[in-house]
């Protein structure tokens, strides 16, 4: 067999034009190669953080022998070197020759347009919309509109004329991207470009893009420093505020392995590289309740991007997806050269940021174990605003019960201390008793005894106490009224 050649440069189409990106400017933030490389500055840059919107573009991806759909994400912290062999089409590349694009035409007849600044993203961001809803064949509705939109704020408060650009917009006249820019010829030399090994270089910059697992390992035994990356939508955020460089990186995302999700006997296998918009539409049905959560975990231009990996990995103790794996006992699958671990999350998380992770380990996946129709689980997030927020408090419940009792407890709480945390003694005086009001608000008052949270900007500590607290008699109201309803 032929070995495969190595190349030092990223291929992308930008507005179906072919662009070779090597060096320094293999490692910028795509937004920042759009607008002074590409000299495209339709996309605009202001939080530099993924928080508001206004450099959303849209993205397909060559998948080894297909595209995906386009989708839209954050530009501003997703590295360039992550769109190998990518469509990207930016605000510019919306209109057909001297012609508007239906959503443009629309955002000028509502006048959704403004001062301007974050339009551009908003576009972007319905275009998103009009291509999912064109290809399902599906009607746009207002909450369509609000979804879509969630990732987007409008600096001079004015989301009506936006909202009714969206419900105006006439399908038929919506030209699919995909008919546009997804065309046989790139196809044709795309899939040839993907046989190759990647190996990006900059003055004091590195970045690994390997397609086989055993590649990967091989470096990270090299090169234990090296950073794992994939979305990127939390190490972009640090990058960019110059607390932790991604400089010296091994992107997975080419490793077919790494983007397995399937439902097996154990329980649902999630991998590396499965972005959380993947995640959320596959556990609807095995788990539903965390597919909830996931619906109000973060915008879509994040969710595309980002990873159900990537958040464990991360360990922030508010981290959205955290408690409720917690409490369903999911597991962390990690691999070396040395060998195979498989790390329960409940010891996964030592202290603040400290992880039981060696420097030569990649985390392959999650495992999130099935479990049976007698358990019951309510996830909650508690954030100042419903959508694109960071949570102050957390709260995760699986309960096993029968009519009257509860047979097994597992509880979680974030934003309660340095870590998530599972609340042992809770749960044992859960378990084994009668369900009833008190024992929950009873449950809720000994809780604040085992947590110790900070005051910070999003809450205070009296404040985390009582939401914590609380939580355990909403848990306790919604369960009851589950129960009404079956009975």
């Amino acid at each position: 067999m032929a070995q495969a050649s190595i190349r030092n440069q990223i291929h992308l189409l930008i507005n179906g034009v072919e662009h070779t990106v090597r060096g320094d400017e293999a490692f910028l933030p795509l937004a920042q190669y759009l607008r002074y490389h590409a000299h495209l500055p339709g996309t605009k840059v202001v939080c530099a953080e993924g928080d508001c919107g206004a450099c959303t573009s849209l993205v397909a991806r060559w998948n080894q022998d297909s595209w995906s759909s386009f989708q839209t994400l954050n530009s501003c912290i997703a590295p360039v070197y992550l769109f190998d062999l990518a469509s990207v089409v930016t605000v510019e590349g919306l209109a057909m020759e001297e012609e508007l694009s239906e959503v443009q035409i629309k955002m000028r007849e509502f006048h959704g347009g403004q001062c301007g600044y974050c339009t551009p993203g908003m576009v972007c961001a319905l275009s998103g919309l009009a291509e999912s809803c064109s290809q399902k064949k599906t009607p746009i509705t207002e909450k369509k509109a609000r979804n879509h939109l969630t990732g987007n704020l409008c600096r001079c408060t004015g989301y009506e004329p936006i909202l009714n650009s969206a419900l105006h917009m006439d399908l038929k006249k919506w030209r699919p991207l995909a008919e546009r820019y997804l065309l046989p010829a790139e196809q044709t030399k795309f899939q040839k470009l993907f046989a190759d090994d990647i190996s990006l270089e900059a003055p004091n910059k590195k970045a690994y893009l390997p397609k086989f697992l055993s590649e990967a390992l091989e470096i990270k035994a090299q090169n234990p420093q090296v950073r794992i990356v994939s979305g990127a939508t939390d190490l972009g955020v640090l990058h960019n505020k110059g607390k932790s460089f991604l400089d010296q990186v091994l992107v997975v995302n080419r490793i077919p392995d790494m983007g397995k999700m399937e439902s097996t006997e154990k329980g649902l296998w999630v991998g590396a590289k499965v972005s959380l918009t993947e995640f959320e539409n596959f556990a609807e049905e095995s788990h539903p309740e965390l597919s909830r959560l996931m619906r109000i975990f973060a915008s879509p231009q994040i969710k595309n991007q980002g990873t159900l990996l990537g958040n464990v990995l991360n360990g922030s103790p508010i981290g959205d997806s955290i408690p409720g794996l917690l409490a369903l006992n999911a597991e962390v699958h990690l691999l070396s050269k040395k060998g195979a671990r498989v790390v329960p999350l409940t010891s996964f998380y030592k202290a603040y940021k400290s992880f039981d992770l060696l420097p030569e380990e990649i985390a392959t996946g999650i495992l999130i174990p099935h479990l049976q129709d007698s358990w019951r689980f309510k996830f909650y997030k508690v954030s100042l605003r419903k959508d694109l927020d960071i949570s102050a408090v957390t709260f995760a419940a699986a309960l096993r019960m029968d009519d009257d009792n509860i047979l097994e407890a597992r509880i979680a709480l974030g934003g309660v201390g340095p870590t998530v945390v599972r609340l042992a003694d809770i749960e044992k005086d859960l378990t084994g008793s009668k369900f009833s009001e008190q024992l929950f608000k009873t449950a809720g008052k000994n809780a604040r005894k085992h947590i110790k949270p900070i005051s910070d900007l999003r809450a205070t500590e009296d404040y985390r106490l009582n939401v914590a607290e609380n939580l355990f008699h909403k848990c306790f109201v919604e369960l009851r009224e589950e129960r009404a309803v079956c009975l």
